[in-house]
């Protein structure tokens, strides 16, 4: 009788004992996600669409907490980006909030968050991403300027300077020749306004040419 009451009081320690290292995945999920883009902030959730712009930072903020009864049990995260192909682009064994990334190339890409309690894996989180790459050209205005303009009336040619008077008869023909070059990848276009300054009339001329 004395053998039978000692094995009751053992079994009942070690139920204790497992008891008190549960670790169970959280049934409401992660809390709530946070995401930083362009200076703005937004609550999201599991499966938000994002549309970036390539070589643009952004911030995802989040967190886990695992469920157990005695014992802190801590949450493992792992995170992947996968390409439109499914290829991995960059893994994080030991995941941590916030996420800091930029995209360095366009494209459809997906993050899944995946968090670990002990040794169970819990349902991850996706966020999906349509990232748009726009190369602006280097343009800025000449310091050197406009090129040499010309005047040809009647046939002859003259080269004048900016704020010069050009006399003329009505009716009388005349046209400019000259340009102007951008620094950088990139041509300048030409708007020109024509004022009369009796009348006050105002002709434009949008993408205007100056090839005599």
């Amino acid at each position: 009788m004395k053998k039978l009451i000692i094995l009751i009081i053992l079994f009942a320690t070690s139920s204790q004992l497992v008891s008190a290292q549960t670790c169970d995945c959280n049934p409401n999920g992660f809390n709530s996600f946070v995401f930083s883009y362009a200076k703005t902030n937004q609550t999201v959730r599991d499966g938000h669409q994002f549309s970036v712009k390539c070589k643009t930072p952004f911030t995802l903020n989040g967190g886990y907490k695992c469920i157990y009864s005695t014992k802190v049990c801590d949450v493992k995260l792992k995170a992947v980006i996968k390409n439109a192909t499914g290829a991995a682009i960059k893994t994080y064994a030991n995941f941590t909030f916030p996420l800091e990334y930029e995209f360095l190339n366009g494209g459809n890409y997906v993050l899944e968050i995946t968090p670990v309690c002990g040794d169970k894996k819990c349902p991850s989180v996706k966020f999906y991403f349509g990232v748009s790459c726009e190369d602006v050209a280097d343009c800025k205005c000449n310091k050197a300027g406009w090129d040499n303009i010309y005047a040809s009336i009647n046939n002859v040619s003259k080269q004048i300077k900016c704020g010069e008077t050009i006399d003329l008869k009505v009716g009388q023909p005349f046209s400019l020749k000259g340009g102007y070059k951008c620094e950088g990848d990139c041509n300048a276009v030409l708007n020109a306004k024509l004022v009369n300054l009796s009348t006050g009339r105002v002709q434009n001329f949008p993408n205007f040419k100056m090839d005599g």
